[in-house]
């Protein structure tokens, strides 16, 4: 596969991927992420797996961390229904839906299995972080669970960054999750992937609390009618009105130019 910024050759080389604009696609499943995740969580050099939103695709034209994480990113599944219609408008065919609230449990049942050590990084508190560990481990016994509750800022603050990863460190894991919030979940286990050497990471958004079940996901059928950013935001309206409704509406223009740039 190649580097889908750079043009650079990288490993893996069967993985296809497809360009969206200035954004690349993994066209995969989730059975088939699952099975390359669980390929690499034991290998070198670590890799980090994207799962791309509009939200992703809207940060990262003015975001170059973000952009150089998803140079390097091992795959980027698509996550939400506008990616995936979008994806099609574009004619890039039909593309598979993975969200990273469906990729996380199936990855810790798979990992329950195989005995994996999973570090979650992340949650409201320490208190918090331990509830949701409590509850990941009696969901999924077998799977070795760690995790560590990242000060507010820590991606700025060197000794701060340095303490969550010596604790990511000391507990020697073959899956990072990341609930920090995004882009800075992605962007710190890109500027740190030399240092973790192995294994896989992800940003999970609220993922963890969704995993220990302290927070519901949005109905199956609106997940089906690309609703569940509607059901996110009734749940956080003073945290996430001004991305669902002003930031990522630049999409849809945005695909829109994209297209008319393909018909030149």
């Amino acid at each position: 596969m190649e580097d889908r910024i750079s043009g650079q050759a990288q490993p893996d080389g069967a993985i296809p991927w497809r360009r969206m604009g200035n954004v690349s696609l993994t066209p995969i499943g989730l059975c088939e992420a699952v099975d390359l995740i669980d390929r690499w969580v034991r290998q070198e050099p670590f890799r980090l797996v994207l799962t791309t939103n509009v939200d992703h695709i809207m940060i990262l034209q003015a975001n170059e961390a973000l952009r150089a994480a998803y140079a390097d990113g091992a795959v980027a599944l698509p996550d939400g229904r506008p990616v995936i219609w979008a994806a099609r408008f574009l004619g890039l065919g039909a593309l598979e839906k993975v969200s990273g609230s469906d990729l996380v449990p199936a990855l810790c049942g798979r990992g329950a299995a195989g005995g994996w050590r999973v570090f979650f990084a992340g949650g409201r508190s320490e208190q918090e972080l331990g509830t949701c560990l409590e509850r990941i481990r009696r969901r999924f016994p077998g799977l070795e669970v760690g995790g560590c509750c990242p000060p507010m800022g820590f991606e700025s603050d060197r000794a701060a960054s340095d303490g969550v990863f010596h604790s990511i460190r000391a507990f020697g894991p073959d899956l990072i999750l990341f609930a920090c919030g995004s882009p800075k979940s992605e962007i710190w286990m890109h500027q740190n992937a030399e240092r973790l050497g192995r294994g896989v990471g992800i940003s999970i958004g609220a993922g963890l609390r969704f995993l220990a079940g302290l927070e519901r996901r949005a109905p199956r059928w609106m997940q089906r009618a690309g609703l569940e950013w509607s059901w996110r935001m009734m749940q956080e309206p003073r945290r996430l009105w001004r991305r669902y409704l002003v930031d990522d509406m630049k999409f849809f223009p945005l695909v829109w130019r994209w297209k008319r740039m393909g018909r030149r």
